[in-house]
């Protein structure tokens, strides 16, 4: 097994290396050799490794490159086309939990995560423990991934319970936002291609097990259009994620008739449904981090951004639109919150404690003509917010009773909602819902404008229930031999949620995962069942670039993976730039990598950063700069 070292101290790899799973009772389906596995000989398999990971994004990943440092030969599921991998890992802030126990003491630590637990009974403190122990070596673990130095910070969200203090966060470079934690994962998937296959547009869609010994065998998955049986000799792994893309969901589980996501787009449910239908034991299926009021994208069906609310700017959330003049109403014309309070990922105020945000659909956004001049309401939005209202996304009204007849809302209730604001905004008092003095903002200078915006969601909490070891388990609360879980998909937060934790466990359990997968098991034949080859997807051959005559190629790593770019010059200036290859975020990265490559021909290489596309643009000028050297 791998290690590395840090400080001069030689400390071993992979958290079954830190934790105790390894050659313990811990360990799942350690039972006597059985000789014959009559199942096996039930399934037609087309493939076979030892262990196969559904999902490619921080879970995933990092459970495969456990697996694979442990021995294995690991198959990698992933539901996306190339470029398009990752699920929310891509978009997320690339901040991982981390915990300081210089901080408070493990008492006191395992009492914030209790207290955000709830009354909640899951998950239990065991894996609580399992899970702080890791997040201890977050930072080692970062530095192992490859990152020179890894920033370290302090985010508690909720800092009024106890053992706050050690709650951190640790990003490769902050403030993050740049999708370069992913980056690592991906860079060192690809570094143990002799141990793990990555099959993509490949998703895994059933579960293979004996219902007479519970053993789960091998999954199911649609890959090039055909139906393949997957045999994993010692162990599956579940890291599909959450539902956030899957309406009938939220409807069905968290009672939430709309619903859109922030980021990821095959995030729909697929490791619920295979863990059901083994009959695992299903938790948190409510629970979620949302919803947050965001204008959707009309070209992408996501949101523009992370958030327009708030009291001051995110350098990675965007602009805080809202701290001007600026409310938000339903269809009756009636607020329905603070809107400069940022939601603790969704929750709000409520009584002492907190609870989700309940928007009305429709809801709006509404704001005058010094809200408009006063700030983008997006990054990736234009100045004055002037193509947005050229396009009818943003609707203009010279009175506020002709706007209201614009987006259908109530009239009289529009007017009287505003003189109300107002007054409040003359008295320097909120009654309704406590908005700061210094952000009462009042609407006054026409025109006016509106915009709708729908409750979005960062992800979903719910799935199969795990225990310490990353077993997941059976409804009557065994484990299911050979079945593993990590990352949203079951989460450890039930009930509140902390930033950064979702990533910090996709991290933890999945390396605990994978290692506690590719142990070899005892329960079943080590040899292969497979009759020939084995089938290998046509579609996974890479391309080689579509470089053109006298095109200088260079590359630089953007939001969603490589920028690459075809680059030619005449008499020392460049001529001509053609992005061969980019995934970045379409409506935001995209629109960049339209307007960039003529302004370098423009002012021979020299680039401004496009708004709200920061990534992107450092990406375009970094490989710009590599095909000129």
């Amino acid at each position: 097994m791998n290690a590395f070292k840090l400080s001069g101290l030689a400390l071993a790899m992979l958290p079954l290396c830190f934790l105790s799973v390894e050659g313990t009772a811990a360990v799942p389906s350690e039972t006597a050799v059985v000789q014959k596995a009559p199942y096996l000989q039930t399934i037609r398999w087309d493939a076979e490794f030892d262990v196969v990971v559904a999902g490619y994004g921080f879970a995933g990943g990092s459970a495969a490159i456990a697996a694979a440092d442990a021995g294995a030969k690991v198959l990698l599921l992933e539901k996306a086309p190339k470029g398009q991998e990752g699920g929310n890992s891509r978009y997320a802030a690339q901040q991982a939990m981390w915990i300081d126990d210089t901080k408070a003491s493990d008492e006191e630590i395992l009492r914030y995560f209790q207290l955000m637990r709830g009354k909640s009974t899951n998950p239990s403190d065991e894996v609580y423990k399992a899970f702080i122990a890791e997040a201890k070596k977050q930072v080692d673990y970062l530095k192992f991934l490859g990152a020179e130095n890894p920033h370290k910070g302090y985010y508690a969200e909720y800092p009024e319970y106890p053992g706050a203090a050690a709650i951190g966060l640790t990003i490769v470079k902050a403030p993050g936002g740049d999708g370069r934690l992913y980056g690592l994962i991906q860079e060192n998937v690809a570094k143990r291609a002799d141990n793990i296959e990555v099959w993509y547009e490949a998703p895994a869609v059933k579960l293979l097990q004996d219902r007479d010994t519970g053993i789960v065998h091998g999954v199911v998955a649609t890959v090039d259009g055909k139906t393949v049986n997957i045999r994993a000799k010692n162990g599956v792994v579940l890291a599909t994620g959450g539902y956030e893309n899957n309406p009938d969901m939220f409807r069905n589980f968290a009672n939430t008739p709309v619903a859109y996501a922030k980021g990821a787009r095959f995030n729909t449910g697929d490791g619920i449904v295979m863990a059901m239908d083994v009959d695992a034991r299903m938790v948190n299926l409510a629970n979620n981090n949302g919803p947050d009021p965001n204008v959707l994208n009309p070209e992408t069906g996501i949101s523009f951004g992370y958030m327009t609310a708030g009291p001051k700017d995110s350098s990675w959330g965007g602009p805080a639109f809202t701290r001007y003049n600026v409310i938000m109403v339903g269809a009756d014309g009636k607020r329905f919150w603070n809107e400069t309070e940022k939601t603790k990922h969704g929750r709000i105020h409520y009584h002492n404690d907190y609870r989700h945000l309940q928007m009305p659909d429709p809801a709006y956004m509404i704001f005058d003509d010094e809200a408009r001049t006063a700030s983008r309401v997006y990054g990736s939005w234009s100045e004055g917010s002037v193509k947005e209202i050229e396009s009818g996304l943003v609707k203009k009204a010279d009175t506020i009773e002709e706007l209201a007849k614009i987006i259908g809302v109530d009239v009289a209730g529009l007017k009287k909602q505003i003189e109300r604001y107002n007054a409040f905004c003359k008295d320097g008092v909120d009654e309704d819902f406590g908005r700061p003095a210094k952000f009462l903002k009042p609407l006054l200078k026409a025109p006016f404008y509106a915009v709708e915006v729908v409750p979005t969601y960062t992800n979903t909490q719910g799935g199969p229930e795990k225990d310490e070891t990353a077993a997941i388990l059976h409804r009557d609360g065994e484990r299911i031999p050979h079945l593993y879980g990590a990352g949203e998909l079951g989460s450890i937060f039930s009930n509140k949620y902390n930033g950064t934790g979702n990533i910090g466990e996709s991290l933890i359990f999945g390396r605990i995962a994978g290692a506690s997968a590719a142990k070899v098991k005892t329960d079943v034949p080590q040899e292969s069942v497979l009759k020939g080859p084995g089938f290998r997807p046509a579609s996974q051959k890479a391309d080689a670039p579509d470089v053109r005559s006298g095109e200088k190629v260079g590359r630089a790593r953007g939001m969603g993976g490589d920028v690459v770019l075809g680059v030619t010059t005449k008499d020392g200036r460049i001529a001509s730039v053609r992005v061969i290859e980019a995934n970045e975020t379409p409506g935001i990265g995209t629109k960049a990598l339209e307007k960039l490559p003529d302004e370098a021909v423009r002012n021979n290489g020299k680039v401004d950063t496009v708004s709200g596309a920061t990534v992107t643009s450092d990406a375009f000028r970094a490989a710009l700069k590599d095909a000129l050297r």
